[in-house]
């Protein structure tokens, strides 16, 4: 189990066992923030990536910092996302702060960096295919920042200006998504399949081979 808190990060095995209590990696004081799960660097191994003060972060399981990425975010409990864009095994990061969207590669440099405002508390940036077209588009929100100007309009949708990017589901339907909680046409499973076991990824979409188009279709 991964615990992130206002003292670090902990990491838990399944019988109870303290891996880590409360580290500090990139030494920031604020950690109560959300994390993503998934395979970041194309190893095969999971590593998960969350935020502190000053910093968005991907570490291993071991708490070790793959790569760390400045951000302005003192304000608040965001979370972030990922996504493997590219199909290379290699997911990318995203993560919305005060004054931008990133999208950050395997290596922590920003592949995207648009204009968003918000004082951030708990929104992050999804990944889905929103307009059905068998390409994935990021959907980020804006507000009011602390300056009380909003910089970007409420909802923004980006895609690839040439469709390049990898299918994800259509369906984002919680905070805590993580693919087997909810079914492609929106019903919910009565028995959930373990996403630890099929997926091992936790706040990311999952690809859908073959860039077909997402069944069953939409109505209408």
């Amino acid at each position: 189990m991964l615990l992130t808190n206002l003292d670090g990060i902990s990491l838990i095995d399944h019988d109870g066992t303290i891996q880590y209590e409360n580290i500090k990696p990139t030494g920031d004081s604020l950690w109560m923030r959300p994390a993503a799960i998934h395979d970041f660097d194309g190893d095969g191994i999971a590593e998960y990536a969350t935020s502190s003060d000053d910093h968005y972060a991907v570490y291993e399981a071991s708490g070790a910092i793959l790569w760390s990425a400045l951000v302005d975010d003192e304000s608040g409990l965001a979370a972030g996302t990922a996504f493997d864009f590219l199909g290379d095994g290699k997911a990318e990061a995203m993560y919305a702060d005060e004054n931008t969207l990133w999208a950050f590669d395997d290596n922590g440099a920003p592949h995207i960096s648009v204009p968003r405002s918000s004082r951030t508390f708990i929104e992050y940036p999804v990944v889905a295919d929103v307009d059905n077209d068998g390409s994935g588009e990021i959907v980020v929100v804006s507000e009011l920042g602390y300056d009380n100007v909003q910089t970007a309009p409420t909802v923004q949708v980006y895609r690839d200006a040439d469709d390049r990017w990898i299918q994800p589901r259509r369906i984002w339907n919680q905070h805590t998504y993580h693919v087997t909680n909810v079914r492609e046409d929106g019903t919910i499973p009565q028995f959930e399949p373990r996403h630890w076991e099929r997926l091992n990824t936790f706040r990311t979409n999952a690809q859908i081979e073959g860039g077909s188009v997402c069944q069953p279709r939409p109505a209408g």
